[in-house]
């Protein structure tokens, strides 16, 4: 530590500030006291970073081989009718008649709906989602909460309902990226509604098909052109569906939370019932407060706490090498840089964006050890959300 020199002998100036700023003239043997208490947790902290990599890189490797025995083990799964093959054709018949590209639009859309008699197969889950449970720590609830539902459905896939899942946690924490590693684990399509954007219902729904520019909505995109009956929705931030829009919003929500009218549902563009209830149905928002009472209700909120210091660096380390599996390189994060991360509390979000191009800058300058983020690691500490709201 830097001192300045001082006329007392025996003393010397610490790292101990008053209120006014001026360092405190302390004993030499107090000072290095401090100093090598100081050292110590510096080097407590070290380990302790460097202890969760090294169990990080252990699980990961035990992940893979368990990634490997789901996918040899995997069964194909039973299969539902989502769509009526009989009422399909109907609706083409009857909106079909005296606009050529209408028809033309209609009779693309009801190929998709056509597609294997109008059934999509039930795509079997894993009875625990342990790579998952490591990727996201903090969200071993909501885990946990899929993981009872799965265990309903053994033997009988096709007849599974899963329940509408609310995420409810502050911006930047995982939750999308949660939702987006779900569909992916499993192995089934995912589709993302914004409803913060203007017309929220019409991305649900879709919109009429009295429209010259009627376009059907992602629930129907999701099970006309996907592979799967139980697919991942993730109907991102429920709580900022805006103006004259929420109500619409709200309507199309109830309809869809609700496992009755979700069995058939209609889209406004095609005008065909579908079966819509076994979509794994995941809402995310920063505010439990903006959401009204009815859509509350149709849902299972899990509130999402931030992760602690320990978590984020395992998040951080296995950002980290996602991003370097899909790139085809393997470079290593210090474990001093782990550390800063934490320190300031980056969230998950920025953390992968920042780590994609901390990996990029490396990868160019052929650097194998990285300690240095980009765009610099060591901000001024700042709420990033954790605190409150999304």
């Amino acid at each position: 530590m830097r001192r300045s020199n001082v006329d007392v002998p025996g003393y010397e100036t610490s790292e101990i500030y008053t209120s006014a700023g001026a360092a405190l003239l302390l004993p030499t043997c107090e000072v290095e006291a401090l100093d090598a208490a100081r050292e110590a947790e510096r080097r407590a902290r070290a380990d302790a970073v460097e202890a969760i990599v090294r169990d990080v890189a252990a699980r990961r490797a035990a992940d893979t081989d368990r990634q490997g025995d789901d996918l040899v083990d995997q069964k194909e799964g039973a299969r539902r009718k989502i769509f009526d093959v009989d009422e399909v054709e109907e609706a083409l018949e009857i909106h079909g008649k005296g606009d050529r590209e209408r028809l033309a639009q209609l009779k693309s859309w009801a190929g998709k709906m056509r597609r294997d008699g109008g059934y999509r197969r039930v795509q079997s889950f894993p009875d625990r989602l342990d790579v998952l449970r490591e990727e996201f720590p903090n969200f071993s609830r909501v885990i946990e909460g899929i993981e009872s539902l799965v265990a309903l459905s053994a033997g009988s896939e096709g007849s599974l309902v899963p329940e509408p899942m609310l995420l409810a946690g502050p911006p930047g924490i995982g939750k999308t990226l949660f939702a987006e590693s779900l569909a992916t684990m499993v192995g089934v399509d995912l589709e993302v509604v914004s409803l913060a954007a203007a017309q929220g219902s019409f991305q649900i729904l879709g919109t009429s098909m009295h429209w010259s520019t009627a376009s059907p909505g992602q629930v129907w995109r999701l099970l006309a052109t996907g592979h799967a009956a139980n697919g991942v929705l993730l109907l991102d931030e429920i709580d900022k569906a805006r103006g004259d829009e929420r109500c619409l919003t709200e309507m199309a929500l109830l309809d869809l939370l609700d496992p009755r009218t979700a069995k058939r549902i209609v889209d406004q563009a095609v005008d065909v019932t579908m079966d819509a209830s076994a979509l794994w149905k995941l809402g995310t928002a920063n505010n439990l407060n903006a959401i009204s009472e009815p859509v509350r209700s149709r849902v299972e909120v899990f509130e999402i706490e931030p992760p602690s210091r320990a978590e984020l660096i395992e998040i951080y380390l296995r950002q980290w090498d996602r991003h370097c599996d899909e790139h085809q390189v393997r470079l290593e994060l210090s474990a001093a840089l782990l550390a800063r991360m934490a320190d300031i509390q980056m969230s998950p979000r920025a953390a992968s964006r920042r780590l994609k191009f901390t990996l990029g800058r490396a990868v160019r300058d052929g650097v194998s050890l990285v300690d240095d983020l980009f765009g610099g690691g060591v901000a001024a500490r700042r709420s990033i959300g954790f605190s409150g709201g999304h």
